[in-house]
């Protein structure tokens, strides 16, 4: 901040024409980015969304050091900014990498209940891993199956998504919906009422 009070009318008007320079150039890339990666995923046979986190990264990376350089220009010292983002971004890609499995798993939950592939009371095999039984219960992380001999299976939601599976519907299927409602395994609701009957 001292330097921009001891800076001459002369200096002042180079650096203001200086951060001028580098705010055209930020925007011509920033917004030259885009055809870029549309040249690039068009030679790579890549999809264009695929690249649009990359895009988004490169061009809030292009402000980010616009920015830092032009307040350098007038003297402010960006080093403990920078420090202070580079935390920032390292917390916050510690935390996304923590977490990506429990939110995928909500969210293929939620794909499940959508399009209901299977439902509680239907016979489901992992062919590849030689898993199978009966769907008993349904949570936001796991399925549960019943193997033959009363084995219990926990699959993972996002599992259902990345591995084939054969499903044999059952005889009194409760939809996923429902069972996501209720507090107990579907099986256990079924043999505490049959306990009852008795």
């Amino acid at each position: 901040m001292e330097k921009i009070l001891t800076l001459s009318s002369a200096e002042l008007i180079a650096v203001g024409i200086e951060s001028i320079l580098i705010l055209i150039a930020a925007f011509a890339l920033f917004f030259g980015l885009k055809r870029g990666l549309v040249v690039l995923s068009k030679r790579a046979s890549l999809p264009t969304l695929a690249l649009t986190p990359v895009r988004l990264v490169l061009r809030y990376g292009i402000l980010i050091l616009a920015g830092c350089l032009i307040l350098s220009r007038f003297g402010i010292n960006v080093n403990g900014i920078l420090a202070v983002l580079a935390t920032g971004v390292a917390m916050i890609a510690i935390g996304f990498v923590a977490v990506w499995s429990v939110l995928s798993n909500l969210l293929c939950t939620f794909v499940l209940i959508i399009f209901k592939p299977f439902s509680v009371g239907d016979d489901l095999e992992f062919s590849a891993d030689q898993i199978g039984g009966k769907v008993v219960d349904l949570t936001l992380i796991f399925t549960t199956l019943r193997g033959k001999e009363g084995e219990l299976y926990q699959i993972p939601n996002n599992l259902f998504f990345q591995k084939i599976f054969k499903c044999r519907p059952g005889n009194k299927a409760v939809g996923l919906d429902e069972q996501l409602q209720r507090v107990a395994p579907a099986d256990s609701l079924v043999q505490v009422s049959a306990a009852g009957n008795r």
